[in-house]
C-alpha cells in the first residue's frame, strides 16, 4: 500500500470533524442475502432484454410492445432496488450501531418484493390494471417499511451518529421512492388531473426514483467507501456535509416541479441546487481517488459520475424552450441512456462484484474483509481500456438516440451497443466467478 498521502487544509478539517463525530466500528462483515443474488440475476435478465430490445430496432426479431417498459424496470426495480433493499440496512445499521433486521424478516420483504414486481409487471404488460395496482401498492408499502427502519435506527442511535450526511442520504432516499412510486399510480391504471399531465407525472416518476432513491443513495453510499477502494481517506468532510443540503433542497423542486408544470421555475431551482450538490460531490471522489491507490473498479465508478450530470446538460434548453431541432422525446431517451448505462449500471455492476467477493452468507465465518469492501486486495474486473471502451459507447450509443433519423447513426448506435452488452456480459461472468471463488476458497480458510 502507497504512503499516506500529504494532507491538505480540508484533511486537517476532516480530521477534526471525524474526531467529533463517531465512526462506526469495522464489526461484522455485512450478510449476503436474497437481495443480492435477485439483483445480479436481474442484471443477466435486464442483459438479455436490452440485446433483444436492440434486435428490435434493427427489426432482426419480433416487436413486443411491453420491452422497453420491461427492459428499464427489470434493471431499476429488478436489480438496483433489489441490491439497495439488501445492503441498505445493513449499511445503515452498521454507521448507527444498531441491530440489522431478521433473516425471517428480510425474507419476508423479499419475497414480497419480488411478487409485487412480477404482479405489477403482468399488470403493466397485459392491460390488467388491477393487479398492476396490486404490485405497485405492495412496492410502495415494503419501501414505507424501508424508511421507517432507517428512521427508527436513527432514532435509536446515540454518540451522535445520525449527525453524519451519510445517515441523512439513506434517510432521504426511501421517502423520495415513496413519492416517485405514488406518481406512478397516475401513469398507467389511474388518470391524475395535475397541471403537468401524463408527462409532468412521468418526469417527476424519473427524477424522483432515477436521482432521489437510486441518485442520493448511491452518494451517500460512496461518499464512505469510494475512499477505502483507493485505500486512502475522504478528501473532504466538510464539502460531504455542504453537499448534503444542496442535495435535499434540490430533489424536492426537481419532483414537484413537472407535475406543477412550472419548469422554467421549479424544477430550474431544484435542478440547479441538486447540480451544485453534485459538482461538489463529484469534486470530492476525485481529489480522493488522486490521493490514493487506483484501480480498475475505482475508475470505473469515478468515470460514471460524469454521465448523470448527461441528462442535467440538456434540461435547461427544454426547460426554457430553447430549440434544439431534436424531438424532446429522443433528448428524453438519450438522457435516461446516460443515467442508466452511463452512470447506474457500472455503479451497480462494481457494487455487485464488492457483494460477490466480500459479503458473506449468514452464519459463515469467513476472515476475508469486513464489510463491503475487502481489508486489501480490491477486486476489479475491468482496467482503463475497457472503462475508456465502455464511456466512448454509451457516448455513441446517446448521439444515436439524438439522431435517430440520420441514416450514420446506426453506425454509432449499433457497435456503441454491441460494445456495451459485450462488456456487460463480461463483468457478470467475472461476478459469478469471484462468487463461485470466494465460496470455494471458504471451507479451506
Amino acid at each position: 500500500m502507497s504512503g499516506p498521502p500529504a494532507q491538505s487544509s480540508d484533511t486537517h478539517h476532516a480530521t477534526a470533524e471525524r474526531d467529533r463525530i463517531p465512526q462506526p466500528t469495522d464489526g461484522p462483515s455485512l450478510a449476503l442475502t436474497s437481495f443480492h443474488v435477485a439483483g445480479v440475476a436481474f442484471l443477466l435478465i435486464g442483459l438479455v432484454l436490452a440485446l433483444y430490445q436492440g434486435l428490435q430496432e434493427f427489426g432482426l426479431v419480433s416487436a413486443v410492445s411491453w420491452i422497453t417498459w420491461t427492459h428499464i424496470h427489470f434493471v431499476t426495480v429488478g436489480a438496483f432496488t433489489q441490491l439497495l433493499y439488501g445492503t441498505l440496512p445493513q449499511l445503515t445499521a452498521r454507521k448507527l450501531e444498531r441491530p440489522v433486521p431478521s433473516s425471517r424478516t428480510t425474507g419476508a420483504v423479499f419475497f414480497g418484493l419480488n411478487g409485487a414486481l412480477l404482479l405489477a409487471w403482468y399488470g403493466r404488460a397485459y392491460g390488467e390494471p388491477l393487479w398492476f395496482d396490486v404490485g405497485l401498492a405492495t412496492i410502495w408499502l415494503l419501501t414505507g417499511w424501508l424508511f421507517a427502519l432507517v428512521v427508527g435506527m436513527v432514532v435509536r442511535s446515540s454518540d451522535g451518529r445520525a449527525r453524519d450526511p451519510t445517515v441523512g442520504f439513506y434517510v432521504l432516499s426511501p421517502f423520495v421512492y415513496l413519492i416517485g412510486l405514488g406518481f406512478a399510480f397516475g401513469l398507467f391504471s389511474h388518470s391524475l388531473d395535475v397541471p403537468g399531465g401524463w408527462w409532468g407525472l412521468r418526469e417527476a416518476h424519473v427524477h424522483a426514483n432515477a436521482w432521489g432513491f437510486l441518485g442520493l443513495a448511491a452518494i451517500g453510499t460512496l461518499y464512505d467507501l469510494f475512499p477505502r477502494l483507493v485505500d486512502t481517506e475522504l478528501y473532504s468532510e466538510r464539502l460531504k456535509r455542504y453537499s448534503f443540503p444542496l442535495f435535499a433542497l434540490g430533489i424536492f423542486p426537481l419532483v414537484v416541479g413537472p407535475v406543477l408544470d412550472m419548469g422554467k421555475t421549479v424544477t430550474a431551482v431544484g435542478l440547479v441546487l441538486y447540480a451544485a450538490g453534485y459538482v461538489l460531490y463529484v469534486y470530492t471522489l476525485f481529489r480522493t481517488y488522486r490521493s490514493g491507490t487506483p484501480n480498475g473498479t475505482a475508475l470505473s465508478v469515478l468515470v460514471a459520475q460524469v454521465w448523470i450530470l448527461g441528462p442535467a446538460g440538456f434540461a435547461p434548453f427544454i426547460l426554457f424552450g430553447v430549440p434544439l431541432g431534436i424531438p424532446e422525446q429522443w433528448i428524453e431517451a438519450g438522457a435516461l441512456h446516460f443515467f442508466f448505462m452511463g452512470w447506474a449500471l457500472p455503479i451497480a455492476l462494481a457494487g455487485s462484484l464488492l457483494v460477490a467477493r466480500s459479503l458473506e452468507w449468514p452464519g459463515t465465518d469467513h476472515p476475508r474483509g469486513h464489510g463491503l469492501v475487502p481489508a486489501e486486495g480490491v477486486p476489479a474486473v475491468i482496467g482503463p481500456w475497457t472503462v475508456l471502451a465502455w464511456n466512448l459507447a454509451v457516448l455513441a450509443v446517446g448521439i444515436g438516440f439524438f439522431y435517430q433519423d440520420q441514416l450514420w447513426s446506426a453506425l454509432l448506435h449499433g457497435p456503441g451497443y454491441a460494445v456495451l452488452l459485450g462488456i456487460w456480459g463480461y463483468y457478470l461472468v467475472r461476478i459469478v466467478g469471484h462468487r463461485r471463488s470466494v465460496r470455494t476458497d471458504a471451507p479451506a480458510s
